[in-house]
């Protein structure tokens, strides 16, 4: 008898810490965030529910530094923010990728680069974003389907008979 007590109540623990574990993977619900940090995160309001508990947890992150950004840094942020939002999965993934292999740049070598940007005249700059732009419209083609010969297959052998 002890022994099924003791069993129902580890069961009804477990299942309790399941459900409590569920219900803090969307958390914070929207309504949960402070007013300073919906009004850091608003461009992301309508897709907020939808995002997993680790990109939530990057964003308030994001918002956490927002106070101490300029007029013009915030307005930048939720422009740039507006914008993430309206991509695809694959499209918001590729940019994650950007961003992380941009960063694996040392910083002065990416001052240096944008140094050498801002220091472009305008039909230049105008023709590198046409060219960026073209690149990501272009449809990949999937990693099978690329030009690539099969490797010979190994030699056939026969069993020696004895």
């Amino acid at each position: 008898m002890r022994i099924r007590l003791a069993h129902g109540a580890l069961v009804a623990a477990l299942m309790l810490a399941g459900s409590l574990a569920q219900a803090q993977a969307g958390r914070p619900t929207w309504n949960e965030l402070t007013p300073a940090q919906r009004e850091a995160l608003a461009p992301l309001s309508r897709d907020w529910e939808t995002l997993d508990a680790d990109r939530k947890r990057k964003w308030i992150e994001v918002a956490a530094r927002y106070p101490n950004l300029s007029p013009d840094g915030k307005q930048k942020l939720h422009e740039r923010m507006g914008k993430f939002s309206k991509l695809t999965p694959d499209q918001k993934q590729t940019a994650r990728e950007n961003f992380r292999r941009a960063y694996e740049v040392p910083a002065e070598q990416r001052q240096a680069t944008v140094q050498k940007y801002q220091e472009l005249p305008p039909d230049k700059k105008r023709e590198l974003a046409d060219r960026a732009a073209t690149k990501a419209e272009a449809p990949r083609r999937p990693a099978r389907e690329l030009d690539v010969k099969p490797a010979n297959p190994p030699a056939r052998t026969e069993p020696q008979s004895k």
